[in-house]
């Protein structure tokens, strides 16, 4: 049988999620787990595949990876939890022999914002990529043709500015290069004109924001992956929620000692 797992990591502990002979990475350690807990013995065999390559330092929510095995998917989430590393299975499904994970409806991104910027303005400029486009100079990958933004959503949460960007596709980088032709375009640094023109096919290099606060937030099938949460996934997502509350309070500590408030 044919199983998809939707899985959760922290970006930081990898050097992106694509294999490399002399690197640890998401998949790298997806398939050392798979094949430690007996899942699968060789990752061209089973059709190993996931549905979105994060670039270093980005996070994920919902990924998905699909490969073929003898167990049923609830097996196969307890087996993977127990033998991988700071890679979490949550939620699983049967699917089709011939399911590939790219072939998806939609991804979702979020990037969160921490600059004090106006949500107006971001959201302004955010409304110029919605849409069928060139984004050429969004990415260093070839345009073959043009993509479409779905939408993009700007909110403002207790902590940062929440960038949310839905398509059915993206190219290398183009989520993090939008927001900062975003941002630039929200604080005066280059107008809207320009933005458009980037979008016609004019080739320009806006810059990039860092990958750390971008997040795979799910990427969204024809179908409903099981919810499965095992207690060592569920104690390990306590243990990072402790941690980014301390992070957020020493931050806030720091802030107030550097402005001298007492």
């Amino acid at each position: 049988m044919r199983v998809a797992l939707k899985i959760a990591y922290d970006g930081r502990a990898f050097f992106g999620s694509q294999r490399q002979p002399d690197r640890r990475t998401v998949e790298g350690e997806c398939l050392v787990a798979l094949k430690a807990a007996k899942i699968l013995k060789d990752s061209q065999e089973s059709f190993f595949r996931s549905a979105s390559r994060t670039d270093r330092g980005v996070s994920a929510v919902g990924n998905v990876i699909a490969f073929n095995t003898h167990l049923p998917p609830e097996a196969v989430i307890g087996a993977f939890n127990d033998r991988s590393q700071e890679v979490w299975a949550w939620a699983a499904a049967t699917v089709s022999d011939s399911f590939h994970p790219r072939h998806a409806l939609e991804r979702w991104y979020r990037y969160h914002i921490f600059d004090p910027l106006s949500p107006r303005a971001l959201r302004r400029a955010a409304s110029l990529f919605i849409g069928e486009h060139d984004f050429g100079a969004f990415t260093p990958d070839p345009a073959e043709a043009p993509l479409t933004i779905d939408g993009i959503e700007v909110t403002r949460s207790p902590h940062a500015i929440l960038f949310d960007v839905r398509a059915r596709t993206f190219r290398r980088n183009m989520v993090r290069r939008i927001v900062a032709a975003a941002i630039r375009c929200a604080r005066g640094e280059l107008s809207e004109v320009e933005i458009r023109r980037a979008l016609s096919g004019i080739r320009r290099d806006f810059g990039m924001v860092r990958p750390e606060p971008l997040f795979l937030m799910d990427v969204r099938y024809p179908f409903d992956l099981d919810v499965i949460v095992k207690p060592r996934v569920r104690d390990a997502w306590r243990l990072m929620e402790q941690d980014t509350d301390l992070r957020r309070r020493l931050i806030a500590q720091w802030h107030r000692a550097t402005h001298g408030i007492q």
